[in-house]
């Protein structure tokens, strides 16, 4: 028994390992053009609107082809999905390098949402039931960590790479490391298939399974984490450029730190849900993340102090995305529904959120700036906090009880 046991921590570690690389891959390769994105206004002479189009549109395709990936990770070789997301991304990021204008980014763009719309779904299914408990939050933390730090070496590299190697090179560079992704996971993950969805690790899977949609509470969460989180990467560098008067590379290593910050606060919440429960843990991160975007806005002309309050956003922002997973994750093992489905249905609700205020954020820019697009940013994650806290009146005192080894 002990050896069995041993044999499947370590199949499940792996997985785990192999799923985060995947999302480092993934993370990374979506915000590459974000982290260039003052360079590009300049490079291809268009405006802070079509930016906010390009930044729409591409995750559009994530809402459209998110649940669909959904839909068929149940029962299927996560590590071909996952190869084949990556592939995608691979050929999109290479697609980069003849780009000429708005239309051919917005192109590649789409492309590449294509792609990176495997990852969700598969990988985090696959985490979901290779894991229960304070282990689930702590695999879901540890995966959630290594998008950021994807995120995180795109946004330190590609500036110092366009001024060494080019518009051109810096795309053939990471091409070469999503192609390397591509060859690990055929290699180490390829051929396990997905468990069935009435193998649920939690004792109420084994009640009938019923038809039931999400709550609307976890759409809600999603849309606000997704719309903040997006909105902070994709603009922020334009928005100390032009406040605090840095050049990219210098409002770039503010927004690493700020992605830094993310990594440590989806670790950090891992142990903490043994003391506190998930949904008062997801309360705070919201109302935290309130007052510190608010004060972002109204600090960003000082580099110092928007750094500061960049910091604590990062921190509690990302923390929602593995509390948010985690309670869903909770609320399905007490009903006894599909997880593939349901976190293809939540990942697409936190595309919802970064597609309408980053077009939004675009569009608002043109009259109005930045400035108000990050205000109304920090009202949604108040709204966030507060329904969080009517969620955990909705579920009851057992709702409150931590999560115990």
């Amino acid at each position: 028994m002990a050896s069995q046991k041993s044999a499947l921590t370590s199949s499940s570690n792996r997985i785990l390992y192999l799923v985060s690389l995947n999302h480092a891959t993934n993370d990374g390769s979506v915000y590459l053009l974000s982290s260039l994105f003052p360079i590009v206004l300049a490079l291809f002479n268009i405006s802070v609107f079509q930016v906010g189009i390009i930044v729409a549109l591409g995750y559009l395709v994530n809402i459209l082809f998110q649940p669909v990936v959904g839909h068929y990770s149940e029962g299927r070789d996560p590590g071909r999905l996952l190869a084949i997301g990556l592939s995608v991304i691979t050929v999109s990021v290479i697609s980069f390098v003849f780009a000429t204008g708005f239309l051919s980014l917005l192109a590649s763009v789409i492309l590449l949402r294509l792609g990176s719309s495997f990852f969700h779904p598969a990988g985090i299914s696959t985490i979901s039931k290779s894991y229960g408990g304070p282990r689930l939050q702590k695999s879901m933390g540890f995966q959630s960590a290594f998008g950021n730090v994807g995120v995180l070496l795109v946004f330190l590299t590609s500036a110092p790479l366009y001024l060494a190697v080019g518009w051109r090179g810096t795309f053939v560079v990471f091409a070469a490391w999503t192609l390397a992704d591509v060859v690990l996971t055929l290699t180490f993950l390829s051929g396990r298939h997905s468990a069935k969805s009435d193998d649920l690790q939690t004792p109420s899977s084994f009640k009938p399974q019923t038809k039931r949609t999400i709550p609307l509470f976890f759409v809600l969460a999603a849309f606000i984490s997704g719309g903040t989180y997006a909105v902070i990467l994709n603009f922020a560098n334009i928005f100390l450029g032009t406040r605090a008067h840095l050049d990219v590379s210098q409002a770039n290593l503010i927004v690493s730190a700020f992605i830094a910050f993310a990594s440590i606060g989806a670790i950090a919440t891992g142990g903490w849900t043994r003391f506190v429960p998930t949904n008062v843990l997801l309360s705070i991160s919201y109302l935290v993340a309130s007052c510190s975007v608010a004060a972002f806005t109204l600090f960003s002309g000082n580099a110092i102090l928007a750094s500061i309050t960049l910091l604590v956003t990062g921190f509690s922002i990302s923390a929602t995305y593995p509390l948010t997973y985690t309670e869903l994750s909770r609320y399905l093992g007490s009903v006894g529904q599909q997880s593939g489905r349901s976190f293809g249905v939540l990942s697409s609700g936190q595309t919802v959120g970064a597609s309408i205020l980053g077009l939004a954020s675009g569009y608002v820019s043109q009259f109005l700036g930045l400035e108000v697009s990050f205000g109304i940013v920090a009202l949604l994650a108040l709204v966030g906090g507060v329904s969080a806290a009517f969620w955990i009146k909705s579920r009851g005192p057992k709702s409150l009880i931590p999560d115990i080894e």
